[in-house]
């Protein structure tokens, strides 16, 4: 809560946006933040055939 007003944290903004907006509509006061904290780090995958990592071949 922030002050009178519902605070919704979410990592994907446009669920967080409809729920908010639904809620604004039953005369909830609410906002949406986007959520901050950092996603944890994935383990490399290894290939069962070489027994080597994977490469990314991506950017991410």
């Amino acid at each position: 809560m922030l002050g009178k007003k519902v605070l919704y944290q979410a990592a994907q903004l446009s669920h967080a946006e409809r729920f908010a907006a639904a809620r604004r509509a039953e005369g909830i006061p609410c906002h949406v933040v986007p959520d901050t904290t950092p996603k944890p780090r994935r383990d490399p995958q290894i290939n069962p055939l070489t027994g080597q990592p994977r490469k990314r071949g991506r950017v991410r």
